[in-house]
């Protein structure tokens, strides 16, 4: 039990903290050209000396809050049978998916200004060279954003089932972890076809996201825990 306890301390630190971070690092974050526009965009980033680091604590956020999603698999705690199995599937992705964030950002916040710095600083006669070379890690960073996205909505989806089909937390926070999930996966596919946009899916997943982490904050701190579980638990009797 002080087990759980304190996983659940570090879950409800974590989630929340990681969705601070993000937000934060995203508010400095250069947006003023169109993010199809790429010789606009470039240029914008080439100019941002702050871009590496902004892309560091994007991913240090990440981490943080991918950290409370395991924090929150332990401070579970006894779980019926169907629920025990989607919290595993949802531990599992949680390292593709901080996998995969980890390729993201190496791309998107160190290689690509690499490539962009060089392109606005080559001779006329490289610069085709130069930006096609951009271009490439443009294209690697569409495809990573698609999966890291799927793979976010897997996980948030499997957290949330198994919390709606368990009995340690309160099941209306299981399903907005869901919709949040399912959210995340529809815009990701849409980005392998479409490209970097603002979709309506997105939107939807990061508000959702964004709730349900200070919300089960609240929940997995210690003495609000049995509270939950009282609310969640079944009428009836539970046999194994």
């Amino acid at each position: 039990m002080e087990s759980r306890a304190l996983w659940g301390r570090i879950g409800a630190i974590a989630l929340p903290l990681g969705i601070i971070l993000l937000v934060a690092a995203t508010a400095v974050h250069p947006s003023r050209e169109d993010v199809m526009n790429h010789t606009a965009v470039f240029r914008e980033y080439a100019q941002t000396d702050a871009w590496i680091a902004i892309h560091f604590t994007q991913w240090l956020a990440s981490l943080v809050f991918f950290g409370g999603l395991v924090a929150l698999y332990f401070a579970m705690g006894p779980k019926r049978e169907g629920s025990t199995v989607l919290a595993r599937f949802g531990l599992s992705a949680v390292v593709l998916t901080t996998a995969a964030i980890t390729m993201l950002q190496a791309v998107d916040g160190v290689a690509l200004k690499w490539a962009v710095d060089a392109w606005a600083k080559a001779p006329a006669d490289q610069e085709s060279s130069a930006l096609a070379a951009a271009m490439g890690l443009r294209w690697t960073e569409y495809a990573l954003q698609s999966y890291s996205n799927i793979l976010l909505g897997l996980t948030l989806t499997f957290f949330g089932l198994a919390i709606a089909y368990g009995t340690a937390y309160s099941r209306w926070l299981g399903w907005l972890a869901a919709v949040a999930g399912v959210a995340w996966i529809i815009h990701g596919v849409m980005v392998s076809y479409v490209g970097l946009f603002d979709s309506v899916p997105r939107l939807v997943a990061l508000v959702l996201m964004a709730v349900w982490a200070f919300a089960m904050a609240v929940q997995m701190w210690p003495g609000r825990r049995s509270r939950a579980a009282r609310t969640a638990a079944p009428t009836g009797p539970v046999t194994a």
